[in-house]
């Protein structure tokens, strides 16, 4: 199937019938977990009314990633992927029955949050790469940009919505039941993964006698960063996850701690960054292709940073959600189409661990990151530290810009195409 530009591509996306039954429960489900993720942020900040607390949990909810995500990458490039999804959705199912019941009978205190917290990130961990690396099985490669385009697009309708569905739920009944719609959004993914044809999964892989779990992870990891491109992009993310992308943990603090607009504003702020994100994805959904994404990554850069000096000097509610739009339109731009690029130029081998890579940079730096600037934003105050996230972002941008075209020349090809290069400049 050619793949070209336009809107049509999101139609012709939805023909495959797997892709379409996968982002179905996907997508409710991410509908969902947003409500979960507001309800369970609005509790923590009840409870403790600190930024540096509401770093913490942003931490404690990402952090087994660290340890997680790079294993379930490796089994996900040796197992069927649908059945390592569909375990870890009966695990989602149970966790978010238990803790909506203990909310509605009033027993949650704040070291059972936290265990709960873990529990939930160490469950959602396990599951991003398989999440990620299903995703080209399920349609041709030409399609990937439209693939991953959607799937950033759906991801941030969900992250639109859910949370002000989430807002009204806990202004009306609390937020139990907030809690409570994730459990039926994990049910509803896991008859959908349970409808889909098994052929579709990720095809298990040969492996040498005696390669255990560790050595595929350090595989993979040698092969990202010796890639001509993915290497540059893993640095490229891991800074930017590091203090930058750590905003999105820090609306809790942002929307009563400076604007004073509660729950309800912590809403309008998850949501307008989501329609930002949503927006971009929708562009990189209709390009149908890879070429000029390098540029496109880099350039975003910037404007992440230009929102955060204007979200620094902002004393209005309204003109900090306009800057938290930009912000969020050219963060999403810089993963979806990073995400893109890695899987388009990627071995097929080495595709679930690369995601995972992708994913831990993306899950676990900002939350470990969050914990520093959360503290610092106690110390100083949340409008300098925005300023300061601005400065360092203008530098990530100074570095990647010098090395935007040696990523576009390996990552805007087909790994075959790059294999066969590096092959000929290492003969002569």
């Amino acid at each position: 199937m050619a793949v070209t530009h336009g809107w049509g591509n999101l139609a012709i996306a939805f023909r495959h019938k797997n892709y379409r039954t996968y982002q179905t429960g996907r997508f409710i489900s991410q509908f969902t977990g947003w409500m979960y993720r507001i309800a369970v942020g609005w509790i923590a900040w009840k409870l403790t009314h600190s930024f540096a607390w509401s770093g913490f949990f942003a931490f404690i909810d990402q952090a087994p990633a660290l340890f997680i995500m790079p294993l379930a990458g490796a089994l996900a490039d040796r197992m069927d992927s649908l059945r390592f999804m569909r375990i870890t959705q009966w695990m989602l199912l149970a966790q978010a029955i238990l803790l909506a019941l203990l909310d509605h009978y009033d027993l949650l205190t704040l070291p059972v949050l936290i265990v709960f917290t873990l529990v939930y990130g160490i469950i959602h961990a396990a599951q991003q790469p398989p999440a990620q690396a299903i995703l080209p099985n399920l349609m041709p490669k030409d399609a990937l940009t439209v693939a991953y385009g959607l799937n950033s697009v759906l991801f941030n309708v969900a992250r639109f919505f859910g949370p002000m569905l989430a807002g009204a739920f806990i202004a009306l009944w609390g937020t139990a039941p907030a809690i409570f719609a994730n459990a039926i959004g994990a049910a509803i993914f896991l008859v959908c993964l349970t409808l889909m044809r098994s052929e579709f999964s990720m095809p298990m892989k040969s492996r040498a006698t005696g390669h255990n779990i560790l050595h595929d992870v350090r595989e993979g990891f040698t092969y990202a960063m010796k890639h001509d491109g993915i290497g540059p992009t893993m640095i490229i993310l891991s800074a930017l996850s590091m203090m930058t992308f750590t905003i999105d943990n820090l609306l809790p603090g942002l929307a009563d701690g400076v604007y004073h607009a509660g729950a309800q504003g912590l809403s309008w702020m998850t949501s307008i960054m989501a329609l930002g994100a949503m927006m971009q994805a929708m562009l990189v959904a209709r390009r149908g292709g890879v070429s000029g994404l390098a540029n496109y990554v880099v350039g975003a850069i910037f404007w992440q940073g230009i929102g955060f000096f204007a979200l620094a000097a902002s004393g209005n509610l309204w003109l900090a959600l306009a800057c938290i739009y930009v912000i969020g339109f050219a963060s999403s731009a810089t993963r979806v189409a990073s995400m893109t690029l890695l899987q388009y130029s990627v071995d097929l081998d080495m595709r679930a661990r690369v995601a995972s890579f992708y994913s831990l940079i993306t899950h676990f730096l900002p939350a470990a990151g969050a914990l520093v600037v959360g503290a610092v934003a106690d110390l100083i105050g949340m409008r300098p530290t925005m300023a300061i996230l601005g400065v360092w972002t203008i530098g990530v941008w100074l570095w990647a810009n010098q090395r935007k075209g040696a990523m576009a020349g390996a990552l805007e090809v087909e790994a075959d195409a790059y294999r066969a290069r590096m092959q000929r400049e290492k003969m002569g």
